[in-house]
């Protein structure tokens, strides 16, 4: 999903940074000698019913996903979570669900104790993983301890030995987000099995030579690249061990024109290309920050030339809700909804307001055209890969109840206070080349904007919505709830659910307005929560 908006915890990284494993080839093991014998990886509880399907066991008449359901979704599309500081500051139980939005999570872990039930929970819950093993300083020469890697690549020391990739956290207070990026091989997990592997996409335009008259065109060509991303939620004074390479993979070298490829057996992880991410994570301070204002549902068209009545009564599901597994756990995007639906959905403004920012022309390289030496502009990345952090499209509008046109809901909406209470929406990942208005331009709820798409980091083809208090590009994100339009009510397909989904009504100029909340798996029109998808 996304954590690509320009309020993103995360920094563009050096140029190095996004190298291959060739420039960060070290192994832990090896450049951080223990003082004492070597420890062994320890082994866990494996897949089972765990607390986290107990917690869920209240939605089991309900079409949402729990974090377990949520997790399979993405990983089917090539991103594996494993966001282990989460299994401490969520708790386990039901009973203790509502814990995890009053306060930050511990930032350490100092008994064994503390270790081992973090680990018991994170190994149920994530049962693919190899292990979790403490970082003990004391077992370590200083000196070795800042030679270990972020991202370890053990090659074993005997030839039976499995060629693991370990991600390690040695700080004592410090939770990291890690994004790791793998090209182009298969892994296995704990049970020996293949990894599913997604793919990240490159758009470009290649400049045709001149035609007979002079002219010249463009063609537009499209490369895919398999590759497999763990998005991990590292505690500190961690060892975790994600995969290992599956074994008799070869890897073709490309030779001059004419001549055949060779056939190279991949025997080390350096010949493999990695990238990574890794950053400190940033909680969001005020997890249960809401806005009074009530957005308009973006996939409803309030024209009669823009969209049919059928189409807004079409329902998408929402694949990621606030708290998300995927991405939605830091300041940045805590509250943000994610909606899957094609590329090239018409989205339309879900409020009144003006344009204060559109980027739909970004190229994966900012001011930079030109990719591989060659002379081909990158008009779009997308996919899974880590790299695609950093490039994003998007539209966001300060709403504004006073600019015009926009007084005929006034009576239904609470007002924006001038300096004290302004609200900023933001679209993400639209299509490149489809916003249809610039910045500056007022909107009224239910105009065309955009079109959506999947450009930046994006697993799937979906919007992005998140809104803020500030357009700080370090602005934290605020609830926002989508007004219920209960005109067309009715039993059957696609209808609304009444009570079924998270429906609240929220005061508006002293009137109370039904208005619901999108939680993951479940399916959503202008109506709130239906009962599934319209085809």
């Amino acid at each position: 999903e996304h954590i690509t908006s320009h309020h993103s915890q995360l920094s563009p990284p050096p140029q190095h940074a996004l190298s291959s494993s060739r420039a960060r080839g070290i192994m832990a093991k090896n450049k951080g000698k223990k003082k004492n014998k070597t420890s062994k990886l320890k082994k866990g509880p494996r897949a089972g019913p765990g607390d986290t399907e107990a917690e869920a066991a209240g939605d089991a008449q309900q079409p949402f996903w729990s974090t377990p359901d949520e997790c399979a979704h993405y990983a089917a599309l090539g991103c594996h979570i494993a966001n282990i500081a989460r299994c401490n500051h969520d708790g386990s139980k039901s009973k203790k669900s509502s814990s995890r939005r009053k306060a930050e999570p511990s930032s350490s872990f100092t008994t064994c104790s503390d270790f081992e039930e973090l680990y018991q929970r994170a190994m149920q819950q994530y049962p693919w993983l190899l292990g979790i093993e403490r970082f003990d300083p004391m077992e370590y020469h200083p000196e070795d301890i800042e030679a270990i890697p972020e991202v370890a690549m053990n090659d074993g020391e005997d030839e039976d030995d499995l060629q693991t990739l370990t991600l390690t956290n040695v700080t004592k207070d410090v939770t990291t987000i890690c994004f790791v990026t793998i090209y182009d091989v298969d892994l296995c997990d704990c049970n020996g099995n293949i990894i599913q592997s997604g793919v990240s996409s490159i758009t470009s335009s290649a400049v045709n030579k001149a035609n007979r008259d002079g002219s010249t065109g463009s063609t537009t060509i499209t490369k895919e690249r398999k590759c497999t991303t763990f998005i991990v939620l590292c505690p500190p004074q961690t060892f975790v061990h994600l995969c290992y390479l599956a074994p008799n993979q070869n890897q073709l070298s490309s030779k001059a024109e004419g001549e055949k490829n060779n056939v190279t057996p991949i025997t080390s992880w350096s010949q493999v290309e990695i990238e990574n991410d890794i950053q400190p994570w940033s909680f969001h301070s005020n997890v249960d920050d809401e806005h009074s204002y009530l957005l308009h549902f973006p996939f409803n068209g309030l024209f009669d030339n823009e969209t049919s009545e059928r189409e807004n009564e079409v329902a998408y599901q929402c694949t990621q809700s606030e708290h998300g597994q995927l991405t939605h756990f830091f300041h940045g995007n805590y509250h943000a909804i994610d909606f899957s639906c094609p590329i090239g959905t018409q989205l339309y403004s879900p409020a009144n307001g003006v344009v204060v920012e559109v980027r739909d022309r970004n190229n994966g390289d900012e001011g930079v055209g030109k990719r591989d030496g060659n002379s081909d502009e990158i008009i779009e990345v997308s996919g899974i890969a880590a790299r695609n952090l950093f490039h994003w499209n998007s539209i966001m509008i300060r709403v504004d109840e006073t600019s015009a046109n926009a007084t005929a809901d006034a009576d239904r909406r609470t007002p924006i206070e001038a300096q004290t209470d302004q609200l900023f929406i933001e679209f993400v990942h639209i299509q490149t080349k489809s916003s249809a208005v610039q910045v500056g331009d007022v909107v009224r709820k239910g105009q065309l904007v955009c079109r959506s798409g999947s450009v930046g980091f994006s697993p799937e083809p979906h919007l992005h919505l998140a809104a803020y208090r500030s357009n700080g590009n370090d602005a934290a994100t605020v609830r926002v709830r989508f007004e219920e339009i209960t005109s067309h009510d009715g039993a059957g397909e696609g209808s609304s659910e009444k009570g079924s989904g998270d429906h609240s009504s929220t005061p508006a100029n002293g009137k109370m307005v039904p208005a619901f909340l999108p939680r993951a798996g479940g399916w959503y029109n202008q109506n709130g929560l239906v009962k599934k998808g319209i085809e």
